[in-house]
């Protein structure tokens, strides 16, 4: 049987898996395909802030869980999204932002391509995270 640290690990390992997938593979190519360009765009950068609250509130509800099972090493994978994702909603969005409105393009491609490797290297760690605890009968 789980107990609630297993739970709240799981949960909040899918929820965050589920939304970064949904927002990567459904929302932004959607946006990119209905939308004006540069609609798109500012639709797209009111979104993040939004985004980066659920990863945020995702990530510390599956270190929560692994926290609760004394599973250190499993917490430090969220534990590290937290910090990324912090990172990017209160320093690298505002820059991006800021680039944007400038209309440096090269500046803003090359910050647009670190938060995306950045976003699927947490996408990858918090997926390889979920299968492995999945497949654990009982850790606790």
């Amino acid at each position: 049987m789980r107990t609630w640290g297993s739970i709240l690990a799981i949960v909040g390992l899918g929820i965050l898996v589920g939304g970064m997938l949904f927002f990567g593979a459904v929302m932004a190519p959607l946006v990119f395909t209905h939308l004006p360009l540069p609609e798109a765009g500012a639709f797209i950068r009111a979104a993040f802030p939004w985004y980066y609250g659920f990863t945020l509130a995702s990530a510390a509800l599956a270190a929560l869980g692994f926290l609760l099972q004394h599973r250190l090493r499993a917490a430090a994978v969220p534990g590290a999204v937290i910090l990324i994702t912090a990172w990017s909603l209160l320093w690298l969005l505002p820059k991006m932002d800021a680039l944007k409105a400038a209309n440096d393009s090269a500046a803003f491609s090359f910050w647009h391509n670190i938060s995306v490797w950045l976003n699927g290297a947490e996408l990858l760690a918090a997926l390889l995270l979920l299968i492995r605890t999945a497949a654990v009968k009982n850790r606790d």
